[in-house]
């Protein structure tokens, strides 16, 4: 989708202190033979700050950055992929009251790791239909600290970090520019996240433990391949990734960065690398490996490390791109201001 006239104004995090991957596979908390292969070296650990908590911290750091008035904005969304809270509650109002307070609608995005992206195609056309003063808040938070996840095991490649992010955007000015956003389906891979669960009750009423792994392992046994399901979301990574550059008018060599969720080496150079010719330097893999992957908000933090690390200039220009296990999508940002946050 192009777009126009849409600004991101403000950006906040909420990351906290990381504990050591290396540490942890001695202590046998992490898998010794995964640690050497994966190459990650940490993750976020939030403790018992709630999700929303978390995403409330990262809202007003965006507001705070962006001098945004609070009174204007127009819609809150709020993406997550794991239970924020009680069973039936909905977060993005504690969100919404916490930092807007006004009777702006308040919506959750369950798109999973692609909710951010999901938040940006949303916020577009919403914004064109609203005063040129007003914004959308855009917010992401994850703990992964419960009973039932496993964040240094549950899921092949990754570890699961607890992180916060916030976007402030608008119609008048911001520090960057968003120049097309797009998502592509592959509905092939829906059982990929699913395994051989059922699907109903819901295992979170069960209490039953969330092992992305097993679920995977099922798939391999009795959908397809491994190999061929990496095949298929790489063509469908080039794909958004091809169109949405389209969109925005650049190519890919005009890209300075390119951010991708928070994976061991080896997922990165297969979905991202492999299909679109770039080397790992351009990424942000580096500063990832050592959070954790945190479902929406990797790539935002992303963006704010390359920001506050003084490695964008304007005119640069940044592909976000991200995967759920049947969805991919990607954006073009063009930085235009180099704010004053960023320097403190």
């Amino acid at each position: 989708m192009k777009v126009t006239d849409v600004y991101l104004s403000g950006l906040g995090v909420f990351q906290p202190p990381t504990v050591d991957a290396g540490q942890a596979a001695r202590r046998g908390e992490y898998d010794p033979g995964a640690y050497l292969e994966n190459r990650l070296t940490g993750v976020c650990v939030a403790g018992d700050i709630s999700p929303p908590e978390m995403a409330v911290h990262a809202a007003r750091q965006a507001l705070s950055r962006a001098g945004g008035d609070p009174a204007r904005i127009g819609m809150v969304m709020h993406a997550t992929t794991f239970v924020q809270g009680p069973e039936g509650w909905h977060a993005p109002s504690y969100i919404q009251k916490e930092i807007v307070g006004n009777a702006s609608p308040a919506l959750e995005i369950r798109l999973g790791c692609n909710g951010m992206f999901a938040g940006l195609e949303l916020a577009a056309p919403r914004l064109g239909a609203m005063e040129p003063d007003e914004t959308v808040l855009l917010t992401a938070a994850e703990n992964l600290g419960s009973p039932v996840v496993d964040r240094w095991n549950g899921m092949s490649g990754f570890l699961q970090g607890d992180t916060a992010s916030a976007l402030l955007l608008g119609r008048e000015s911001g520090f960057a520019q968003l120049r097309a956003v797009g998502t592509v389906a592959v509905p092939q891979l829906e059982q990929l996240m699913r395994g051989g669960e059922p699907l109903y009750p819901p295992s979170a009423a069960l209490g039953k433990k969330v092992d992305m792994a097993s679920r995977a392992m099922y798939f391999r046994d009795n959908v397809m391949s491994l190999n061929a399901a990496t095949e298929e979301l790489a063509r469908a990574m080039a794909e958004v990734v091809e169109r949405t550059l389209h969109e925005a008018d650049r190519k890919l060599d005009d890209m300075t960065r390119v951010l991708y969720g928070n994976a061991a080496g080896y997922i990165v150079q297969q979905l991202v690398l492999e299909p679109l010719g770039i080397a790992m330097d351009r990424t942000t893999w580096q500063f990832g490996r050592g959070i954790g992957h945190s479902g929406p908000n990797d790539q935002i933090l992303s963006l704010n490390h390359l920001l506050t690390t003084g490695q964008l200039a304007v005119g640069d220009h940044v592909l976000l791109t991200g995967g759920a296990a049947a969805m991919v999508s990607s954006a073009v940002l063009e930085i235009v201001d180099v704010p004053a946050w960023t320097r403190a």
